[in-house]
């Protein structure tokens, strides 16, 4: 793209390095945030990808919307979470399950 919009050959292969540097940046950061979200007589917990399992208090506003569902809470130290989960990254009745258990926990 850099190449037909026109830019200098000699900022070309630094830009596109920049764009590559910076995408696997992103991508190991996205990385630490993947786990599973469980519940147990209305309380939840996750667990991040290197195995440790906090408890989650649910605050704030609940967004339950057909293709996202986003989950405000706070862990014991009082540390803020934000739990997106597109509709594409759960099984349809794991989906459905989650909206009703979300729903009815508060």
């Amino acid at each position: 793209m850099l190449w037909f919009a026109g830019f200098a050959v000699s900022l070309l292969l630094p830009g596109a390095l920049l764009v590559i540097a910076l995408g696997l940046r992103e991508w190991r950061r996205l990385q630490g945030y993947r786990g599973e979200l469980s519940t147990t007589d209305r309380r939840w917990f996750w667990r991040a990808a290197d195995g440790e399992m906090e408890e989650l208090t649910l605050c704030g506003e609940l967004v339950l919307w057909p293709w996202l569902i986003v989950i405000n809470a706070r862990n014991p130290r009082g540390h803020r979470r934000r739990l997106l989960l597109g509709r594409d990254s759960v099984a349809p009745d794991d989906w459905r399950r989650l909206q009703v258990a979300l729903r009815y926990s508060r």
